[in-house]
């Protein structure tokens, strides 16, 4: 029985959906850039003037919306401060166990030095346990170029894929080999709080929004990382509405040393309806991941349905797929003995309440459909604060 309302389901998401795609649902159900709402100019993490007034006005629910409140962060005219927590209560369905997980407590910061010049940093003060590719944000952004294009320097995260908020994405870094038995990680390369050292370009053509970056690709593993091997990164987005309905559609690309990964992302937003998604294709990801065995190609792809119900109010749908092989066989055996079928998939089911400004809480239920199946599902508990 769960199997076939499980088809249903994905049936459902994949036929309103033209291709599997994902985007930020906030900026598409508005028609708005990401930059509108964020320091950042390829949108997340710290809020700039508009996007704290939007977490305050367009957020909340309206029956418990303080319309007395206002909400400042600036120190000064010229910085700024920012912030985000977010937790979680885990229950897994196979073993019975519980958990309470610190997720992450970022601080943000924002100084304008000049009007073409400002520099940012980002710092998790309780995870920075990911590899050399994780650690803090550090960029300088100079807008000198003529139509508002900027460049960016520093240690950041390459603009690539939609910027989802849940990292436990397939991708983005996936379950970090929480799932057992698996004998690998469902996911890419972008772990929590990933970055590396290098610059980027991007401006915008009407509504065409260009990235290109450069990076050492390998983090700060070295402080002086002296290599003709460079990471690449480029990104092209479009744009638009049509009658009442947003779209914008999407294209990146990433290479470092042998591995190469490409993808698409894609969606709409038509009133309080949103679809979301991204699919992604890899190629010597092996290099990444040994134990993802001799073939290196994976496949990740994930897509989302939301409806907002009332203001403060999300109903949520989400479909994540992470395949291996991209297809290219049934099974194999990775050299530890654990067996690996050729796809994980995963729905999770769940709603979002914005009870006040600032204050989000995020009750989900995830069902892993795995062959052979095992007792892993999952039910999870979040709640996130930000300024």
């Amino acid at each position: 029985m769960r199997g076939s309302v499980l088809v249903v389901l994905c049936t459902i998401m994949v036929l309103v959906t033209p291709v599997l795609h994902a985007l930020p649902r906030f900026a598409l159900m508005s028609g708005t850039r990401c930059a509108s709402c964020h320091i950042n100019p390829t949108g997340g993490q710290m809020r700039n003037e508009y996007g704290v007034g939007y977490s305050i006005d367009k957020v909340p629910l309206e029956a418990l919306k303080d319309s007395d409140l206002t909400f400042d962060p600036k120190l000064s005219e010229n910085i700024s401060i920012g912030g985000d927590y977010r937790s979680q209560f885990l229950f897994d369905n196979g073993s019975k166990t519980t958990s309470f997980h610190a997720m992450t407590t970022t601080i943000y910061g924002s100084i304008i030095l000049n009007k073409k010049f400002s520099f940012y940093f980002k710092q998790d003060i309780i995870n920075n346990v990911y590899g050399y590719f994780s650690g803090p944000e550090v960029f300088a952004i100079a807008k000198v170029f003529p139509g508002g294009w900027y460049i960016k320097g520093g240690d950041f995260l390459p603009n690539y894929g939609w910027r989802l908020d849940d990292h436990t994405g397939y991708t983005r870094g996936g379950d970090l080999s929480f799932i057992p038995s698996l004998g690998y990680n469902p996911g890419l390369i972008f772990t929590p709080n990933y970055k590396d050292v290098g610059m980027e370009l991007g401006g915008y053509i009407g509504g065409l929004f260009i990235t290109a970056g450069l990076f050492n690709g390998t983090g700060n593993i070295k402080k002086i990382d002296l290599s003709d091997q460079k990471a690449y990164v480029a990104r092209v987005e479009y744009m638009g509405t049509v009658s009442s309905v947003n779209y914008r559609v999407g294209a990146s690309g990433y290479g470092f040393n042998g591995f190469t990964m490409g993808g698409f992302t894609a969606g709409i937003g038509i009133d309080d309806l949103t679809l979301l998604g991204e699919i992604d294709w890899t190629k010597n990801y092996n290099h990444l991941v040994p134990t993802l065995g001799p073939c290196g190609y994976t496949m990740a792809a994930y897509a989302e349905l939301d409806y907002r119900a009332v203001q403060g109010l999300w109903l949520i749908g989400k479909f994540d797929m992470f395949d291996p092989l991209q297809g290219r066989g049934n099974s194999w055996v990775v050299s530890d003995g654990f067996p690996n079928t050729n796809s994980i998939k995963r729905v999770t089911l769940g709603f979002e309440v914005f009870p006040y400004s600032f204050v989000e809480v995020r009750p989900q239920y995830r069902i892993n459909i795995e062959t052979p199946s095992i007792s892993n599902d999952q039910g999870l508990v979040q709640m996130h604060l930000w300024f």
